[in-house]
């Protein structure tokens, strides 16, 4: 038997003969409900400084990055202090270290230049021609600052100086390899010692 407050509750109209009931949703819901559509409407706000609680999100953003560069120096610091000839060396010199840069390699690299480093979108690693110079210098500072508009990024951004180190060792000792599959021959001829090895030597690409 339904009782006077369950009749209240009942809707005018029917339908199939069957009468509407009212079931309004529970008050914990609503109360979620409207407190997502509030906290929605503050969090949009904080975008902007002042407005809503905090500075904003682009402000702290921006606070963040610049204590970043504070402790670590900007990006184009960070690039210069990646090239370094001297670990470089070392990594030549360490097993240990030119397996973590063969390492880096197939995991960077491999796509671009393919895990025995014969080329595929990226030039062959494996032969005397060099687009950017063989010389550790130029190995470095085309890993480190990369060559954005041929598609290679910056991987300073994104290796560690040790791996960036690490992995220009072991290109160095791809030369003279024999990949599955060699890529034709880009850039100019170089000696081993980084020097051109003749002015009509060139196969740019």
């Amino acid at each position: 038997m339904s009782t006077p407050r369950d009749e209240d509750r009942l809707m005018d109209h029917k339908y199939d003969d069957i009468q509407e009931y009212d079931n309004p949703l529970p008050t914990w819901w609503n109360v979620i409900f409207w407190a997502t559509i509030i906290w929605s409407i503050i969090y949009f706000l904080n975008v902007i400084p002042g407005v809503g609680s905090g500075k904003g999100r682009q402000a702290l953003y921006e606070d963040e990055m610049a204590k970043a560069q504070e402790l670590y120096g900007s990006p184009e610091q960070q690039a210069e202090a990646a090239i370094d000839e001297g670990a470089m060396a070392a990594a030549l010199a360490d097993p240990a270290k030119l397996e973590a840069g063969k390492v880096v390699f197939a995991t960077t690299c491999s796509p671009c230049h393919n895990m025995d480093g014969g080329g595929n979108i990226g030039p062959n690693m494996t032969d005397d021609y060099w687009i950017h110079g063989n010389s550790p210098k130029a190995i470095l500072t085309t890993i480190t600052k990369g060559v954005p508009e041929k598609g290679m990024p910056t991987w300073a951004a994104t290796l560690k100086p040790d791996q960036i180190a690490n992995v220009a060792a072991y290109i160095t000792t791809l030369r003279g390899t024999k990949p599955a599959v060699a890529k034709e021959p880009q850039g100019i001829l170089m000696t081993p010692d980084g020097q051109p090895a003749g002015a009509d030597s060139g196969a740019v690409k």
